[in-house]
């Protein structure tokens, strides 16, 4: 018990010290609120107001919101929030909660697995730090089913048994009897870890596919058939729990039929996000030392195919491991490993075999390639490298152990050995997570005040709207899950507004490719004044008008809207949103009519719609936005004026095509803006239309009108023709602009 203790005091610490929670950090403020994180942040409310959150009936308005069609399936992940919403209905507070707490269960997780592999306390702890604590857990903080992954180190667990040959479920009894099932302590315990890791559809797939590796290494050295039935009956239960987890969703389906707009995953894609081993061995983007930080920005900029898979690093401590795990099968017959690991050479053996699998599975063009031509779905290999890590941790550890064990009678030895595990540790820990990572960054403090204006603002709406109002938001910006809003609108920001208010409904989201999606696609392309009739007719009674999907930020809608209504709307305060209350223009509207004038009227409306073949295509919504996509957004719903093209906040100027620049030369980017993009910009440099390097981030945006840094290219730079400049506000990650046309590098 006290080496638990010790435990979650170390853990508290790092935690502080990585993530600066003493330093003034809001629990009640979402860690992540921009892209992605905003859909989690709407998961975890409508669980926390609806009991679940397959269903929300204050989103989707006129309807409500089914999310069947999106099969997480994370459903361990829901429930210990739901737990935690228990002592707050706070969704941020929940939110927040349960990442801080995935810290600790993954450091007691790993903490109960090494000491069932008998490590010892004081090496186990180590161990139970550095994995919760890899970069991967600070970077993908913007998808909380990412960094709960304290079911990896139990799963590996259950691998290891089946390695081992272990009675799971089948065993055999005395000699010439018949194998039989065994209800065995470890077989319980094995069942229980492939139902917590069938709740996770990454982690419980790359857990199934180890298995099969585990099944037939065991399979191959035992004269029964016992471990391989034992392998593939822990294979059939996890893949049974994973089927279980999403029949919600499987039965929606068959009753409902597929979201054919829902995107889809292409073979391909298994290579785009593919894990490169490299990235296992660099150092952390943004690392702490800046020679090591230039190593990974050299890497950057100069290798293509580089997104997501910068967060698999190991940092140094697990680099190490792998480059042992990878170079024991040359190592373990030498006679000085084989006196020294006695043994524990087999675990070696399989941890070896399981990081090269590993690395033949998720790397690029490996087995993942092949996966992928039956199974698309999971498409991000390089999230393999969590197992990879836990693999290399484990493998540091036993090295460890045996250091402890040769050595702890020597005088004094034991005190010192806990001083320097502690100091590695720390430096494990400050390699691992760079200074960025910490919570009070000022583009933490940016997330802060947006999400407390917008409160303020949107409980201000709210009170001014009688209980189970409904309103529309203008402009479309291109369903659920995944959106493409126009102008500079980021992703799924019209999920905020529900965010913030309890009582009003909102027409945001709906699953795209179903009826009522394809109907607000109509709505919000519609004349204006039609756009009120449709309203009416579905009993909105509230109109948001988002200024940033507009490149007047809304100035000729909003106007419209004033003259056709007469009312005044409530600005925000940084001028994005205007909020018209329709609720007397409709009580108007609907003094002229009778109640069974205006039911039989609101029926012979709902009738038209649900009758309009357009309506019933699953891709009407989507072929109406890409169009709109290509031929640009109007100045207002269904108006004839309609623009060649948004017109960027930022304009990129140099380079912007067709520029020959040479390596170790300084040349001078420049862009104009207009309007208010925000102070400070990020400089990307492309190539091949993929991020390279970010030249600059948090730089001044300019003055008057216009901007300019001086960038010196690197000696090394690659010589190509497909390099672009892209400029992005920090403030509205949607303000952007990349040059018109690739420049090139050359050498004279």
């Amino acid at each position: 018990m006290i080496w638990c203790i010790v435990l979650l005091v170390l853990c508290s610490l790092y935690l502080n010290y990585t993530l600066g929670l003493s330093s003034g950090v809001r629990f009640d403020v979402p860690f992540t609120y921009e892209g992605d994180g905003l859909e989690y942040n709407l998961l975890t409310k409508t669980m926390i107001e609806t009991g679940w959150w397959t269903e929300n009936p204050v989103v989707g308005a006129p309807d409500k919101l089914e999310m069947y069609d999106y099969a997480i399936g994370n459903t361990l992940d829901f429930f210990v929030m739901k737990i935690i919403s228990i002592f707050t209905d706070n969704y941020a507070l929940v939110m927040n909660s349960y990442y801080i707490l995935g810290f600790f269960l993954t450091a007691l997780c790993s903490l109960y697995v090494f000491r069932q592999l008998r490590i010892t306390y004081p090496v186990a702890v180590f161990g139970s730090i550095l994995f919760p604590f890899l970069f991967y857990h600070f970077s993908r903080i913007s998808h909380f089913n990412l960094t709960a992954y304290y079911m990896i180190p139990l799963i590996v667990l259950v691998i290891l048994w089946i390695c081992n040959g272990e009675p799971l479920f089948l065993k055999r009894g005395e000699p010439g009897e018949p194998v039989h099932l065994a209800v065995t302590q470890k077989g319980v315990i094995a069942a229980i870890i492939l139902l917590i890791s069938a709740t996770h559809p990454y982690y419980g797939f790359f857990g199934l596919l180890f298995l099969v590796v585990a099944t037939l290494w065991s399979a191959s050295r035992s004269d029964t058939m016992i471990p391989l039935l034992n392998g593939i009956i822990s294979g059939m239960l996890l893949a049974v729990f994973a089927i279980l987890n999403r029949l919600p969703s499987l039965w929606y389906g068959f009753q409902h039929g597929t979201s054919l707009a829902i995107s889809s995953r292409a073979p391909f894609e298994a290579e785009e996000w593919g894990l490169k081993l490299i990235q296992l061995l660099l150092p952390a983007p943004g690392h702490r030392i800046d020679f090591l930080a230039d190593i990974a920005r050299k890497y950057t900029v100069s290798r293509p195919l580089v997104n997501e898979n910068v967060s698999a690093t190991l940092g140094i401590i697990g680099s190490i491991g792998v480059v042992i795990l990878l170079g024991w099968i040359f190592i373990r017959e030498w006679q000085p490993i084989q006196k020294k690991f006695g043994g524990r050479r087999e675990l070696m053996d399989q941890l070896s075999l399981f990081t090269i699998s590993g690395i033949l599975i998720g790397t690029i063009g490996g087995f993942s390639a092949i996966i992928a031509l039956v199974f698309p779905v999971i498409h991000s290999y390089n999230r393999i490298s969590l197992y990879i890590g836990f693999f290399s941790i484990l493998a540091m550890l036993i090295i460890l152990q045996i250091m402890y064990e040769q050595f702890r009678n020597k005088p004094y030895f034991c005190p010192v050995f806990l001083v320097l595990l502690l100091a590695v540790l720390t430096l494990g820990v400050y390699d691992q997570v760079p200074a960025w990572s910490s919570l009070t960054s000022g583009s933490d403090k940016e997330r802060e005040q947006e999400f407390l204006d917008q409160e303020i603002y949107f409980t201000h709406v709210e009170d001014t709207m009688p209980p189970g109002a409904s309103v529309f938001i203008l402009p479309d910006i291109g369903g659920f899950p995944h959106s493409s809003p126009p102008g500079t609108i980021n992703e799924l920001d019209s999920l905020k507004p529900y965010l913030h208010t309890h009582d009003l409904k909102w027409n945001y989201p709906t699953m795209k490719g179903r009826f009522w999606d394809n109907w607000q696609v109509k709505v919000a392309t519609s004349e204006p004044a039609d756009l009120l009739d449709h309203l009416f007719f579905t009993g909105f009674t509230g109109l948001l008008i988002d200024g940033y999907g507009y490149h007047d930020e809304g100035e000729a809608i909003i106007e419209i809207y004033q003259n056709l209504t007469g009312i005044e709307p409530v600005i925000s305060k940084d001028g994005r949103y205007a909020f018209f209350d329709l609720t007397g223009y409709m009580d108007e509207k609907k003094a002229g009519m009778t109640s069974p004038h205006f039911e039989e009227e609101k029926i012979a409306y709902l009738t038209t719609m649900k009758a309009n073949p357009e309506l019933n295509n699953p891709l009407f919504g989507t072929w109406v936005r890409e169009n709109l996509s290509k031929t640009g957004y109007p100045d207002s719903p269904g108006s004839s004026k309609v623009s060649s093209s948004i017109t960027p906040l930022i304009t990129v100027v140099t380079p912007n095509g067709g520029e020959i620049w040479q390596p170790g030369s300084t040349q001078t980017l420049q862009w104009n803006y207009t309007g208010n993009p925000g102070s400070r910009v990020t400089i990307d440099a492309l190539r091949s239309g993929s991020i390279l390097t970010t030249i600059a981030s948090n730089y001044p945006i300019g003055e008057e009108g216009s901007g300019a840094f001086n960038l010196t290219l690197p000696p090394y730079t690659p010589l190509g023709s497909d390099y672009r400049i892209r400029v992005t506000s920090t403030r509205y990650p949607g303000c952007t602009d990349t040059s018109d046309a690739p420049f090139a590098i050359s050498a004279g």
